[in-house]
């Protein structure tokens, strides 16, 4: 599965239950709105079959990822949480150390592992763009993470660039 839409699922996990409580909500006020709305039945039948299909494709996610991240490691599962959960109130309370390279490094592995998981499982680039980006919660949250990415890469191509000056000045002082 591509790593940006596993970006897309870790972030969402921790919402996943949460929204579809709000779906449970929005499906009862529709059913019982439906006494007063003068909207075609059929209408009515087709929103709350949406709310409904929004609901298994949100629970299947759900049971894909936590899946998922029961076949990891404590130590992995920490890695995750720190970067997509944060369940822990406090930084101080993981024994990893997010400013080490080798953070860095894990978070990729980790990533491509999750990502090999969730496709060994069935959850393809395919069906998350079939069933999840077909609602607006994980479309937002892609949109989000693609922002975020390109503001990293941007970082970094600054980063790089100031490099290649430091090593182009030091290079005509040592020639010099």
């Amino acid at each position: 599965m591509n790593t940006r839409y596993t970006k897309v699922a870790l972030y969402a996990f921790k919402h996943l239950i949460k929204l579809t409580e709000q779906i449970n909500e929005l499906v009862e006020k529709k059913a019982l709105s439906s006494i007063s709305d003068v909207s075609p039945a059929i209408r009515q039948y087709e929103k709350i079959t949406e709310f409904t299909y929004q609901k298994k494709v949100i629970l299947s996610l759900y049971v894909n990822v936590n899946s998922a991240l029961k076949k990891l490691s404590g130590k992995e599962l920490e890695y995750l949480d720190y970067k997509y959960f944060r369940t822990s109130k406090s930084v101080k309370s993981y024994s990893i150390n997010p400013a080490s390279r080798n953070y860095f490094r894990v978070q990729i592995r980790l990533l491509k592992k999750v990502s090999q998981i969730l496709e060994r499982g069935g959850y393809t680039d395919e069906r998350f763009k079939k069933e999840c980006l077909q609602i607006e919660f994980f479309r937002e949250m892609l949109k989000r993470v693609t922002e975020k990415e390109k503001a990293v890469t941007k970082r970094q191509i600054k980063s790089f660039s100031g490099e290649n000056k430091i090593v182009k000045l030091y290079k005509t002082a040592i020639s010099a």
